[in-house]
């Protein structure tokens, strides 16, 4: 069996250059500015705020309930929707875990997401193997998916990968670097940081094309286009849990915060008949820090994308929501720049 042939990007808290090609970067005259947030949905806000800040070295920065709001009830199909909500952050990106008050009879019937989606599949955690943040995850309930010891795919690279799910099913690949196999002037200056957002895609090429459009990168990071370049291998088993694991992948980097995106070969992904209940437990949304919401929304709708709803008030800005051509629920986000939802207020992207 094929070992993987996973290229590495270790970017940022860390301290490294990327291995291969550089993902590209969003313009600088974008109006997209980053990602504010992703959002998830769970079922105990104290339980998964301590799992992550023990674990992953999250830090509580807001909370706020989320009620009497017209997107809200247009996403779910109900009125008076309600939900507390609890934004965590690490260096360069964070997560707004989300606990509704009642939950559809849909919701409570979906299933945890599959390592293949379609949808939100991950964050992944990239951080200093001495961290024991793996170890911490699962002593804190969570699950190991493949097999319980982490898995070196790549031995130029002193990386391990693992995938675990929360008691709320959310994944999170986690990856410890040996940092001491490096060749640094320095220590890091962070020992953890969220690398990425991934998504489980049914077609990779129409969903790469629609982020290069929208996000203004034509030129791309891929790989696996080919067959006998193709992620694979009794080790990439071992990480997802699934057998013959064998796909194909892009990345965008959105200043802050890497979205990766994930087609599976060997488990294809299908195209999902309707949207996955925001209520339901997972992931439920990336939001975009914009500057100008008029101009997001037209890149959006250029680049293939559909208009959810309306404009309105949220943490002292507005937001809006539309989909990718694969149903993903996107947020675009206006707010001050020094808002706790802004992706501009972390420090040089979480380098420093």
């Amino acid at each position: 069996m094929k070992t993987s042939k996973l290229p590495l990007v270790i970017a940022g808290t860390l301290g490294l250059g990327a291995c291969g090609v550089q993902t590209s970067e969003l313009p600088e005259d974008s109006v997209i500015k980053g990602v504010g947030w992703v959002g998830a949905t769970v079922s105990d806000l104290d339980q998964t705020t301590k799992l992550y800040e023990d674990a992953m070295d999250l830090k509580q920065v807001d909370d706020s309930v989320i009620e009497q709001n017209a997107n809200f009830d247009q996403l779910t199909g109900r009125t008076d929707v309600e939900a507390q909500t609890r934004m965590m952050r690490s260096v360069n990106a964070q997560v707004r875990f989300m606990s509704f008050a009642s939950p559809s009879k849909e919701a409570k019937n979906t299933p945890h997401m599959a390592v293949q989606g379609p949808g939100i599949m991950h964050v992944c955690y990239q951080v200093d193997q001495e961290t024991q943040a793996y170890q911490k995850f699962l002593t804190g309930g969570a699950q190991f998916m493949g097999e319980k010891e982490m898995q070196q795919l790549n031995p130029k690279n002193p990386v391990y990968y693992s995938y675990s799910r929360d008691f709320d099913g959310l994944i999170a690949e986690i990856e410890h670097v040996d940092v001491t196999q490096l060749d640094l002037p320095q220590p890091p200056k962070n020992k953890y940081r969220i690398r990425h957002v991934a998504l489980a895609t049914p077609d990779i090429d129409r969903l790469s094309d629609f982020y290069a459009k929208f996000l203004g990168q034509p030129k791309f990071r891929r790989f696996g286009q080919w067959p006998f370049l193709r992620m694979e291998g009794e080790k990439s088993d071992k990480v997802s849990g699934l057998e013959g694991t064998s796909g194909e992948a892009a990345w965008f980097q959105i200043r802050n915060l890497e979205l990766e995106m994930f087609q599976f070969h060997s488990h294809p992904t299908e195209d999902r008949a309707a949207p996955r209940p925001i209520d339901a437990n997972g992931y439920n949304m990336i939001v975009f820090d914009v500057s100008d919401m008029d101009a997001a929304r037209e890149l959006l709708v250029k680049a293939g994308g559909t208009i959810e709803t309306e404009p309105t008030p949220m943490d002292g800005g507005q937001i809006m929501f539309g989909r990718d051509p694969d149903g993903n629920l996107l947020g675009l986000q206006t707010a001050p720049t020094d808002s706790f939802v802004s992706s501009r207020n972390f420090k040089n992207n979480g380098i420093e």
